[in-house]
Formats: structure tokens, sequence, C-alpha cells
């Protein structure tokens, strides 16, 4: 299975598709940053810019409290 490797915001976010789900795993790159609740989840999103978006909601949402 290919693996897509994005950052975003000092995060660094990985698509993997496992069936029919892509799997999107979110891990900071630096300790200084907050880990997020759930850093692997599913994502029922068909493509990965739809998985990349929720990704970022998440980073956001984790960043602003």
């Amino acid at each position: 299975m290919a693996q897509s490797t994005y950052r975003y915001r000092g995060y660094t976010v990985a698509l993997q598709r496992k069936h029919g789900f892509l799997l999107v795993s979110v891990s900071p790159t630096t300790p200084d940053l907050p880990i997020l609740h759930r850093c692997l989840f599913e994502c029922e999103a068909q493509s990965e810019i739809e998985a990349m978006k929720e990704a970022k909601v998440r980073v956001d949402r984790v960043l602003a409290n």
C-alpha cells in the first residue's frame, strides 16, 4: 500500500489507503507540540484532499486549545 506524507503546522500527516478507507496518522515533529487525542483515525473520505482537510481541522483544534 502506498503512503503519502505531508507536513502541516509542525505535524506530519501520513495517509494510507486500507480496506476502502484512508488511515490517517498525525504526529508532532517537535516535542513542544501537543499530541492529538486520536493521532490515528480512519477517514471515510475517498480522496486524499478530503482526508487532509479532516487532519487539518484536528490539528487546528488541538493548537487552538
